[in-house]
């Protein structure tokens, strides 16, 4: 049964995580990565880094367990991309 619980509690940081990043703009993204990640997605020759292969790039170090979704809500805080009572 504890399974299901831990289960139920990722898929709505999911959920949470997924709303956050809806609100943030290129340079969030951006800065996210630089800052926080301290890496950003590798695109081959002197291509531009599109907004979804910055999402895709988070969305994996997430899944990897890099980056935490209190790590995006505290740098949505910081950055006023989202307010302190965003969840509340």
């Amino acid at each position: 049964m504890g399974l299901f619980r831990k289960n139920k509690q990722k898929d709505e940081n999911l959920e949470r995580l997924k709303t956050i990043l809806d609100r943030f703009e290129y340079q969030h993204l951006e800065k996210l990565c630089a800052d926080v990640l301290k890496d950003s997605p590798q695109i081959p020759g002197s291509e531009l880094v599109e907004r979804t292969q910055y999402l895709e790039f988070i969305w994996e170090q997430y899944r990897k367990g890099k980056l935490s979704f209190d790590q995006v809500f505290e740098f949505g805080k910081n950055h006023g991309i989202v307010p302190n009572d965003f969840f509340d």
